[in-house]
């Protein structure tokens, strides 16, 4: 971005944060930041680290120092906290808001009318991992470029199906904490494994990424030795319907974005507010 940019953020949650720290990760940047002051301790946390960060007032400042608004609110108070705020013409829109199409956006920020969504993962804290904008636009990729392996889309419903994937965050490391509790019951150190446990996985990551681009399937077979140990983990975790689990999760968690769950909705309410 060669002229600066003014940037707003509507919640400070983990990934309004994740982004903030990677935006200035790479050095000075070349826009302002403007965080709301709800989750007070985050706000004042980053506006200390980073001098280009500054806590407004109230939400409508945000939005009247900002050219592009990030909307980091919980689907269950987005409706609550937008529905006061009054937007401009000129600015553009980026929501992180899973469930929230575009279509029930534009309501909520008119007269703005460039709407934006975007799933990025903590890991963008270190420019790491990847994230998905949709629909594709130069201002925005050009913000987001280098905090990690960023897809643009353009059609929405792609941009659903990539941000299900997000939902298995903590089922991963749910797995890792497993394997380093079987660790800790056989007699080992709890330091010493889940540190073991990471750096594995770690590696194997690494993996993964330099050899995505032909598929996974040459991965499986590349660690896989016929009548070895991995050949028999992934045969007994196929057999108990492990991998074909992960897919029916996948589809519950996709409908749900979609708006198809039809099932109640029980997360406890964030404290966002309408300040």
């Amino acid at each position: 971005m060669s002229a600066r940019r003014h940037i707003g953020f509507i919640g400070v949650g983990a990934i309004a944060e994740a982004l903030v720290r990677g935006l200035g990760a790479g050095g000075e940047l070349a826009a302002g930041i403007h965080l709301t002051p709800r989750n007070a301790a985050t706000a004042a946390r980053l506006a200390a680290e980073f001098a280009y960060v500054t806590v407004e007032g109230d939400n409508q400042a945000v939005i009247d120092a900002s050219e592009i608004v990030f909307l980091a609110v919980t689907p269950q108070v987005a409706e609550w906290v937008l529905g006061p705020l009054t937007f401009r013409p000129d600015q553009r829109i980026v929501s992180l808001v899973a469930t929230f199409k575009v279509a029930k956006l534009r309501p909520l920020v008119a007269p703005a009318h460039r709407i934006f969504r975007a799933a990025p993962t903590p890991a963008v804290a270190r420019r790491m991992g990847a994230l998905t904008l949709c629909p594709p636009d130069p201002e925005i990729a050009g913000l987001l470029d280098g905090l990690g392996q960023l897809i643009q889309l353009d059609d929405e419903a792609d941009i659903d199906t990539y941000w299900a994937v997000t939902g298995l965050m903590a089922s991963y490391f749910g797995f890792l904490e497993a394997v380093s509790l079987w660790l800790s019951r056989h007699g080992q150190d709890a330091s010493a494994a889940a540190g073991y446990v990471a750096a594995t996985f770690h590696g194997l990551g690494s993996t993964a990424e330099t050899g995505a681009k032909g598929g996974f399937v040459q991965l499986i077979h590349d660690h896989t030795t016929p009548g070895g140990l991995n050949e028999q983990a992934l045969r007994e975790l196929q057999a108990a319907g492990w991998t074909d689990r992960i897919g029916e999760v996948l589809d519950l968690i996709h409908a749900r974005i979609e708006g198809r769950a039809g099932l109640a909705d029980t997360l406890p309410r964030a404290d966002v507010g309408r300040s």
